[in-house]
């Protein structure tokens, strides 16, 4: 392992995390301090949503995300400056558009969440799995459903490895499964209806396609180039 190529995805890292932060957390808390409820969406593809299992379980690949998306991103950015960078665009801009959407147009899903049964004031026997699924329910909150951030960074992901032609077809299988199911289980959490990750798969591939299509990642590159050799933390000069 190349040392000084992992620790060149770092800073690239930190703004995704940044941007997550502002689009994701703080749009959280405006709509909690201001008592913004958002609309619930479940009337959108109603008969799906009314067929969708409630599995407690699922929780464990739901909170593996949080492990696997920054893999997937140190991954892709290891094997490729261009890959890291055009993701990066990907992932900015991207939050950039979920932020607003958030902050006008809130969204809440806890009325779904409550057919897990894991919100009844008689139940006693709740299993460590469902007081594990009840934490984060009471952690993440209700609202930012639509879009579904979870999906956006898994589908970042998948894009990912659609631009690397020459991944190992192992690393390509294991991350677009893991991406899968974490979007698989987005619904069996009653995280999200599918609404949200059908909004927010399409939301990324719009904005993949036009990075793809463009050179704009060039100047992202650039300008993180110039401050990872100041801080000595550039591929020798390597930009490819």
């Amino acid at each position: 392992m190349n040392k000084q190529r992992v620790a060149y995805v770092v800073i690239p890292f930190l703004s995704m995390v940044l941007a997550l932060f502002i689009c994701y957390w703080l749009n959280q808390k405006y709509a909690e301090a201001n008592g913004i409820v958002g609309i619930d969406y479940s009337f959108v593809f109603q008969s799906f949503n009314d067929a969708v299992p409630f599995l407690a379980w699922t929780v464990y690949p739901y909170v593996m995300a949080f492990v696997f998306w920054p893999f997937a991103f140190f991954y892709v950015g290891y094997r490729s400056k261009e890959g890291l960078y055009k993701l990066l665009l990907v992932g900015l801009v991207t939050f950039a558009i979920f932020g607003i959407w958030y902050f006008f147009f809130q969204s809440d899903v806890q009325a779904w969440r409550e057919t897990s049964g894991l919100f009844d004031p008689s139940r006693t026997d709740f299993t460590f799995t469902e007081r594990f699924m009840k934490l984060i329910y009471d952690t993440a909150g209700p609202r930012n459903a639509l879009p579904s951030t979870h999906c956006l960074m898994c589908w970042i992901a998948i894009c990912g490895v659609r631009m690397d032609k020459k991944m190992p077809l192992p690393a390509k299988i294991g991350l677009w499964t893991m991406s899968l199911i974490i979007m698989f289980v987005t619904q069996t959490t009653k995280q999200h209806y599918i609404i949200d990750l059908i909004v927010a798969v399409a939301i990324c591939e719009i904005v993949f396609q036009i990075v793809q299509h463009t050179n704009s990642w060039m100047k992202l590159r650039d300008a993180y180039s110039k401050l990872n050799r100041r801080l000595g933390l550039d591929w020798d000069g390597i930009t490819e």
